[in-house]
């Protein structure tokens, strides 16, 4: 017999795969875009790489790890592609977080936050030299700057001193 709960987690996996794969889950979007600042260098992002401003990567909530995006800001008509490694924003109304550089390349830093449209580009259209060139982009983006990883602090708790009891 089949327990209640393994037909529950069977049911939503199928309704899973039905949003996002049968049914074309929407490739493209439009909404409000952020970035992420430099304080955030070198923390683990949820696809286990750490973060870098000089790649071009960013977040989305839903489009799959690894998958890559291409980010197009229409106030200055430039866009970039970046690869998805994390998830979110968080922001509320924010459809993707860009790494810095991306947001650099496109024209976004001085403006915020503020509205882009995005395409999954699918597996199809993408050639091996397309990726590697894409990689490459990113090394040698990463490569320029001197400071290949930074450290980041986790405040140390304040120890106490016990006083001596001097008599």
């Amino acid at each position: 017999m089949i327990s209640p709960i393994f037909k529950i987690s069977i049911l939503l996996f199928v309704v899973q795969l039905q949003i996002f794969e049968v049914s074309g889950f929407d490739k493209r979007q439009t909404g409000n875009a952020t970035f992420y600042n430099s304080h955030f260098w070198g923390v683990k992002t949820t696809s286990g790489e750490k973060y870098n401003p000089y790649l071009f990567t960013a977040a989305h909530r839903y489009f799959p790890l690894g998958s890559w995006v291409e980010v197009t800001f229409p106030k200055t008509n430039k866009s970039t592609i970046v690869r998805i490694n994390d998830r979110g924003p968080y922001r509320k109304g924010a459809i993707i977080d860009i790494s810095m550089a991306a947001a650099k390349e496109i024209g976004l830093v001085s403006f915020g936050v503020s509205k882009v449209s995005i395409r999954m580009i699918p597996e199809i259209e993408i050639a091996d030299s397309l990726r590697s060139a894409w990689l490459k982009r990113d090394s040698l983006n990463a490569s320029i700057h001197p400071f290949q990883m930074k450290k980041v602090f986790k405040k140390k708790k304040k120890r106490s001193r016990k006083k001596s009891r001097a008599k």
